[in-house]
């Protein structure tokens, strides 16, 4: 069964988004990982610790996100498709 390559990588790349938002805010919020985001604000240009770089950081975690779950899912189907060739 072949995976659709742009449900899949925009499902990932929400999930990453709205979960890294998530966290960041939580992290503002509380201090609760403080050092974790600190460690990945180089990976997300604009990033600061506050309220507007979990927004920031959404936008990069969907990013990354929509690239890793593209890549994955052509992977994955090629993979498939190989698979099914040698069957024959």
């Amino acid at each position: 069964m072949r995976l659709n390559a742009k449900a899949f990588a925009l499902t990932t790349a929400i999930l990453l988004g709205i979960g890294s938002f998530l966290l960041t805010l939580l992290s503002v919020l509380t201090g609760f990982a403080r050092e974790f985001f600190e460690i990945i604000a180089p990976f997300h240009p604009g990033y600061s610790h506050t309220i507007l770089g979990a927004l920031i950081s959404m936008f990069w975690m969907f990013v990354y996100g929509y690239i890793v779950g593209t890549v994955f899912v052509l992977i994955y189907n090629s993979l498939i498709k190989e698979r099914n060739i040698k069957a024959i």
